[in-house]
Order: C-alpha cells, then sequence, then structure tokens
C-alpha cells in the first residue's frame, strides 16, 4: 500500500511539472502566431505520443521532427528564398523549443511508465481482494474465482496420476421471479437453505461452489460417469421442494448437467462450463 501511495505521489508530481512546463513555450510562441501555433500543436502530439507509447518511441519522433524543422529553418535562413519570410523564428529559439521538447517527453514518458507500474500494482491488488473474498456470503461456498483455481488444480491431478472428476452444473430458474415475488429475504433463505441441503447430499470431500447468481457446481472427485445420474437424482429429490419462511411449501425447477474429466482430455476450464452450460436445457429435474 505505502508502494501504491508513492506512486500516487510521482504520477501527480511529474503531472504538476508537465503542466508548469507546457506554459514556457506557449508563452514565447505566441509572438510567431501562425508558425508558433503550429510548432505548439506539434510538440503537444509528442508528448501524447509519449504517454501513450512510452519514453524511447516518444524520443524517436521528436528527434525525427526537430531533425525536419531544424533543417528547414536553417535553409530558409541561409538562403535567399521567397518562402523564408514565413518562417521567423530565429534559430536559437527552436533549439530552446527543441530541448523543452526532449524534456517534456521524458517527462511523460516517465509517467506513462508509473501509470504501467500503477496498473501492475492495482491488478495485484485486484487479485488479493479476490482471493480474500473468495467465498460467496450467502451460501457459503466459494465463488468463481475459487471455482476456476480449484478444477484446473483437479484437471492436473487427473492428467498426472488417473482416474477422473466430474463437475455438475445446477442452474435454479426463475430466480429472478421467486426474488420480484417473494422479495430479498426469502431469497436469501432460499439460498442458504439450498446450499445446507447440497452440503448434507454430498460428500465431505466434494466442493461446492456459488458461480453465478443463480447457479451452482459441484465438483464430484475421483469420479466417473457411471453414477451421477443417481447422485443428480438424489439430489433433485431434496431441492425440489422449499419452505418459506411463512411456512408454505413452493416447488422449485432446476436445470442441471455434468461433464466427467478423464486423464488427457483436451479441454479448457471455460470450455468445460461452457459446454455443460449449453447441455443443461436436457437435463431438467
Amino acid at each position: 500500500m505505502g508502494r501504491f501511495l508513492n506512486i500516487n505521489k510521482q504520477s501527480l508530481i511529474l503531472i504538476t511539472i508537465l503542466i508548469l512546463l507546457l506554459q514556457i513555450p506557449s508563452y514565447f510562441m505566441l509572438d510567431y502566431e501562425r508558425e508558433g501555433i503550429l510548432l505548439y500543436i506539434f510538440l503537444i502530439i509528442l508528448i501524447i505520443v509519449s504517454l501513450f507509447l512510452g519514453t524511447v518511441t516518444g524520443l524517436v519522433f521528436s528527434l525525427i521532427y526537430i531533425f525536419i524543422i531544424g533543417s528547414v529553418l536553417l535553409y530558409f535562413n541561409f538562403t535567399n528564398s521567397a518562402i523564408a519570410i514565413s518562417f521567423t523564428m530565429p534559430v536559437q529559439l527552436f533549439l530552446v523549443y527543441g530541448l523543452m521538447l526532449i524534456v517534456l517527453v521524458l517527462i511523460a514518458g516517465r509517467l506513462q511508465e508509473i501509470i504501467i507500474a500503477q496498473e501492475k500494482i492495482n491488478q495485484r491488488l485486484q487479485e488479493e481482494v479476490r482471493n480474500f473474498v473468495a467465498v460467496d456470503v450467502e451460501t457459503g461456498f466459494d465463488n468463481n474465482y475459487r471455482m476456476g483455481i480449484a478444477i484446473k488444480e483437479e484437471m492436473m491431478r487427473v492428467d498426472r496420476y488417473g482416474k477422473s472428476f466430474t463437475l455438475i452444473l445446477l442452474q435454479i430458474d426463475h430466480l429472478k421471479d421467486f426474488n420480484r415475488l417473494y422479495g430479498d429475504k426469502e431469497t436469501k433463505h432460499l439460498l442458504q437453505e439450498l446450499a445446507q441441503t447440497m452440503d448434507k447430499a454430498m460428500r465431505l470431500t466434494d466442493k461446492k461452489f456459488r458461480y453465478d447468481t443463480d447457479r451452482f457446481a459441484i465438483l464430484l472427485t475421483e469420479t466417473g460417469g457411471n453414477s451421477i445420474d443417481l447422485v443428480i437424482d438424489k439430489l433433485a429429490s431434496k431441492i425440489k421442494t422449499h419452505q418459506l419462511l411463512s411456512g408454505k411449501y413452493v416447488t422449485l425447477t432446476f436445470r442441471t448437467g455434468y461433464f466427467v474429466y478423464e486423464p488427457r482430455t483436451v479441454i479448457s476450464f471455460k470450455e468445460i462450463v461452457s459446454r455443460v452450460e449449453s447441455e443443461m436445457v436436457s437435463h431438467e429435474l
């Protein structure tokens, strides 16, 4: 956190310096009307290039630009060309302009490096937050982030040692309608009851996740596809009827599907979830 604050302080200081230094060329270039305005616009463009593409790219473009403009100015100053009348900026002043440009580009490039470093720190902090807040508050199940880690680890274990595992996905039908009809308190009670029922119905070694608002996942370790239909039927019989806080009973409907992972199956975690979700309609409880 201290490093994060230091980076923020550095970026604020550099932005302030950049804005203040930009006033210097704008001050002495106002005397050269369109010529000065054009050069100032190019200066702004090169600073923007440095902010987006970095110091090296900004310096390369700046040096090329200074070389071209400087060559043109020298040519018009040492020739009797009539066009030279429109180029009134002294070479000495252009040298100061070029020096200011290099300084501003270096500052902008450094600011870009700090912004990139800050983004990396933000990403790391977000990942740490995800690790801390990895449990769904309403159900006590792990969330989508932990689900991805657990399944990937199980895939590697199966690939190394053999056997298999099965992933069951379960979606509650019309959960939004239930919430609109009965309210947040009843919806929270429903989710808690479902979680407790799943806990009792599944083995202690099985892992359970709430990976979306209305979707649950159950990871059955060392389980093939032979007994999955029995597991789903057992689960269905326990969760299809729900008692409200008022004492009344409602019948819930679910959609479910499963995928059996065998050793060396060429598929990713996201593909597994996507495939099961596409088949969930054909597994209504």
